[in-house]
């Protein structure tokens, strides 16, 4: 039996509400204590079921990640920063997007679930060409009962044609930004939509060259070394 299948059945077991015992009886509520302090800075209106969601991601993240790499970052702490304060650090920049939120290459489900389950009410797709990754994406999906959302086993290039012009928003965060990626990502944006690349300094510094898109300054992400989130609007 496949891995993403052994789990996803042990995970059918129990809902959102009960994701914080999977760390143990010892630390009841440990992700989302660590969740609220991580976020807590970015002054977000979040409520309870918010936070329910949150934690119920990451704690399936940690049980998934014992058995498939789903990120190389360890550390609940680190997590807790890492991947959901700097995925909901765009939800400071910018308001709901009037339109569909394609997050690329979501790997984990970083920015793409966090910034769904803030914006409840914003239609997204997940593009995720790894079986086992798209597979975990689904199943956060149904425990945290996200609507209007969808996981598609597709690279950019694939998905591109169907999506043009559809897209409000487009994220990118752990997909080198080559010309061809530009160029894809520039057709998924309707008139006026906005692509947010999660890039070093460096990075954006190049990325800002590139004439298919209007740059915004580059916004420095809390709590790290030199990542900015660069805006571009076409």
């Amino acid at each position: 039996m496949k891995v993403g299948s052994v789990l996803a059945k042990r995970s059918q077991k129990s809902g959102v509400t009960s994701q914080k015992k999977s760390w143990g009886d010892s630390s009841p509520g440990l992700p989302e204590d660590l969740l609220r302090s991580a976020i807590a800075g970015l002054r977000l209106d979040l409520g309870s079921q918010q936070f329910a969601q949150f934690a119920a991601h990451f704690s399936l993240l940690l049980r998934w990640n014992e058995k498939i790499n789903l990120t190389s970052v360890r550390k609940p702490e680190e997590i807790a920063t890492r991947h959901f304060e700097e995925s909901l650090f765009l939800a400071t920049l910018l308001p709901p997007p009037a339109g569909l939120l394609v997050d690329i290459g979501s790997g984990a489900g970083f920015p793409g679930l966090p910034l769904k389950i803030v914006w409840p009410s914003v239609n997204a797709v997940l593009l995720e060409p790894n079986n086992k990754k798209a597979t975990f994406l689904k199943e956060v999906i149904r425990h945290c009962g996200l609507e209007g959302i969808k996981v598609r086993t597709e690279r950019l290039e694939e998905a591109a044609a169907d999506l043009a012009g559809r897209a409000a928003l487009a994220t990118i965060r752990a997909v080198a930004a080559t010309p061809e990626l530009l160029r894809d990502v520039r057709s998924l944006l309707m008139p006026g939509g906005r692509a947010a690349f999660f890039v070093s300094e460096r990075d954006a510094a190049e990325l800002a060259k590139h004439p298919a898109f209007q740059w915004e300054p580059p916004a420095s992400i809390p709590h790290t070394t030199r990542r900015v989130i660069l805006l571009g609007q076409r």
